[in-house]
């Protein structure tokens, strides 16, 4: 008969998975918004009226009416067509009086020059001449600038967030073996044993 002098006896482990899904979250803004930026529009109108001018001085100059300049120039000029005339009349006496032999006296001499001039007539139509009129036409600039208006949408955003699943192992009870000895007592030699009988 065979004894059994070993009892082994084993603790299994225990333990629990507690396990998370992976999943994914979105977040969604069901409330989109928008900026409106309006620019209104312009016009701007710039005119300048008609302008008229009138120049009446040549029309006053010949009812003599000048101005100083026109003044000066003109007596200026006279004074030399009137020397150049008297000249011309004492030129004319000299010569006539070089003639005496023929019989001319210097009183038929001066009598034909302040006699035989006779005033000369003639019609004119005062003033001569009329206003100069120039003129600048009416004008008018128009600018338009048109309006603008600018959206700026904020658009609705999904937001996707990924979380990755999970597994976590909880040792509720660690493994073991335990041996038990069911034997007595072994002596070596056999004699050493307090109980050897031969």
């Amino acid at each position: 008969m065979i004894t059994q002098l070993l009892r082994i006896s084993t603790t299994p482990i225990k333990y629990e998975l507690e396990i998370e899904r992976a999943r994914l979250e979105i977040e969604q803004d069901f409330m989109p918004s928008s900026n409106m930026e309006t620019k209104l529009p312009k016009l701007n109108v710039k005119t300048r009226n008609t302008q008229v001018m009138l120049n009446t001085y040549e029309a006053r100059k010949s009812l003599g009416y000048q101005n100083s300049t026109d003044w000066y120039r003109m007596n200026a000029e006279a004074g030399m067509e009137s020397i150049s005339k008297t000249t011309r009349t004492y030129v004319e006496i000299g010569n006539d009086m070089s003639r005496i032999d023929e019989g001319i006296t210097i009183a038929d001499i001066f009598a034909r020059k302040v006699l035989g001039e006779e005033p000369i007539l003639f019609q004119a139509f005062l003033p001569s001449t009329g206003a100069e009129i120039s003129w600048i036409p009416f004008e008018i600039d128009t600018r338009f600038q048109k309006g603008e208006v600018s959206l700026d949408w904020e658009t609705m955003r999904n937001i996707m967030n990924y979380v990755p699943g999970s597994v976590r192992m909880v040792i509720l009870q660690q493994p073991s073996i335990q041996i038990e000895y069911l034997g007595g007592r072994f002596y070596f030699p056999p004699s050493a044993d307090p109980d050897y009988s031969e």
